[in-house]
């Protein structure tokens, strides 16, 4: 019978894993009249995660794709297999291989694979004691690692700027300085951080003395350090990181620092807060002092990016209380505040930064904010308006808010607020003209009380030659003009009055307020 082999070691020192695997397959397959006519193998890997493993994956893919030429799979052990820290994992790629017909054998375990029930229980141990025998190996490493650490040695890992790695021997006498990318060649051999030079050195002093004196930010110390190209220990230009690990890293004041970070089992990188970082101070010289390194970390905890909405709040009314007022241009770092964007982008529209103080707008900004709301306003009506102009096709022409309908005639477009006289209890529709605008008729668009909204279109013949803006009741509205509930409709009415009547209309209206000033 065809069979295929697969081989896995976890680490380059198991040398000789693979021809041990490979050996005692091949006896297997002897002894049970298989043919071995594919190898699959994976070489210094973990059997923790598929994507690390391109051997199984492989196999994998030539099974369900029906390119296995082969009817068995031959594999040392359950843990060669994989030590999935799902154990329904490991089934399911053996399951996917039994799908196609294709038989996975354990050459090296006491139990035969034929889904008995002893068979399937033993398996399903043998999977489970595979994962757990990677955790416990996982605790160790890690406890060992915290051993080494306590001894004052360095694990893994570049140096940084600045800082050496020096390689001890057996007997921890300094042995060589360990380059970028050189590794220690014995496992009793260890590594210790020593200083770097003295221009490093001070370039190290003087990242802390800009951020501190300087006021320098990290993004600003970049530039300059790249400004002034001043080398790094790797190649490359600075970037942020690599000036902010300078500020951060507490081994510039001497301490050797471990576990800041970890991806145990291979899972996805988790940074650690200070509290479970392992750490040994006081075993190499340090380049800064303790005082300047807590200066630092003050100030970074105190950037903006860090201070969570309660805090930002909380500066907000600490502000109010003191000055008794506020505004977009008070918000800034000068103030001790956040800016005003950084407000923006937390909490959205200046009037929902200040509800959440809470405080009141003055008057001033509310007419302001009621400024813009009303430009706005009259820009929309006159766009729609030019819109049901296309939608009628009337020929036309535009002038700022003069509208020129040939042959019809020439009116103005205005926008009317309701206003209430000062006993509060009438209304009035207050019009804000332009020059020359009694030559003509207006369209005034006449806002309901609430002025957020169109109530409905009045046509007036003309309006004062003698003011820029003016107020009308209902009553005189009604009493000179023309009125209906829309744009659109009112403009049909036009259109029903013929060419010329809008001029005729006017003059007549004009011709008649000259008769009665002159009574």
């Amino acid at each position: 019978m065809r069979a295929a082999q697969y081989l896995r070691m976890s680490t380059e020192h198991q040398q000789y894993s693979l021809d041990n695997q490979s050996a005692a397959i091949g006896a297997y397959a002897a002894a049970h009249d298989f043919q071995i006519v594919e190898t699959y193998s994976d070489e210094a890997r973990s059997g923790l995660k598929l994507r690390d493993r391109p051997g199984l994956r492989q196999l994998i893919e030539d099974v369900n794709r029906g390119r296995a030429d082969f009817d068995a799979v031959l594999v040392f052990d359950v843990s060669r297999w994989g030590r999935f820290q799902d154990a329904d994992e490991s089934a399911h790629y053996e399951f996917l291989c039994k799908l196609a017909g294709i038989k996975v054998h354990y050459c090296a375990e006491q139990f035969l694979n034929d889904g008995s029930v002893a068979a399937s229980l033993l398996k399903a141990l043998k999977r489970t004691m595979a994962a757990e025998y990677s955790r416990e190996l996982s605790e160790k490493t890690f406890a060992g690692q915290c051993r080494i650490v306590q001894n004052g040695f360095k694990i893994g890992g570049r140096a940084g700027y600045g800082l050496r790695r020096l390689l001890l021997d057996t007997s921890g006498n300094p042995k060589a300085i360990l380059r970028h990318g050189e590794q220690k060649s014995l496992t009793t051999e260890r590594v210790i951080y020593t200083l770097g030079d003295e221009v490093e050195l001070r370039v190290v002093r003087n990242i802390y003395s800009m951020f501190l004196e300087g006021d320098m930010s990290v993004t600003t110390i970049m530039r300059y350090l790249n400004g002034m190209n001043i080398p790094r220990e790797v190649p490359g230009p600075w970037n942020y990181d690599s000036v902010h690990r300078i500020l951060t890293y507490p081994k510039y004041l001497g301490c050797i620092v471990f576990n800041r970070s970890s991806s145990r089992l291979h899972t996805k990188k988790v940074y650690h807060p200070p509290a479970k970082w392992v750490l040994n101070p006081g075993r190499f010289p340090a380049i800064v002092s303790a005082e300047r390194f807590r200066q630092v970390q003050r100030k970074l905890a105190n950037k903006v990016s860090t201070r969570s909405n309660d805090q930002l709040l909380s500066e907000l009314r600490s502000f109010l209380k003191r000055h008794g007022r506020l505004s977009t241009k008070l918000m800034c770092p000068a103030n001790g505040l956040a800016s005003y964007v950084t407000y923006q982008k937390r909490f959205g529209t200046t009037q929902q930064i200040y509800d959440r103080i809470p405080y009141r707008q003055p008057f001033t900004f509310l007419a302001a904010n009621e400024a813009k709301r009303s430009l706005k306003f009259r820009a929309d009506v006159h766009n729609r308006f030019i819109e049901e102009l296309n939608a009628a096709k009337i020929s036309f022409a535009v002038s700022r808010s003069i509208f020129t309908l040939f042959g019809y005639g020439t009116f103005g477009l205005e926008v009317a607020r309701c206003v209430r006289t000062e006993c509060r209890k009438h209304l009035r529709w207050h019009i804000f003209t332009r020059k020359n605008s009694h030559a003509h008729p207006c369209l005034a668009l006449r806002l309901a009380p609430d002025n957020r909204s169109i109530q409905d279109c009045c046509l007036l013949p003309t309006v004062p030659d003698f003011k820029i803006d003016f107020s009308l009741s209902d009553e005189v509205i009604r009493s000179v003009a023309v009125i209906r509930p829309s744009t659109a409709e009112m403009l049909r009415f036009i259109v029903e009055q013929g060419e010329g009547w809008l001029e005729s209309w006017a003059l007549e209206a004009i011709r008649r307020r000259g008769a009665c000033s002159e009574d």
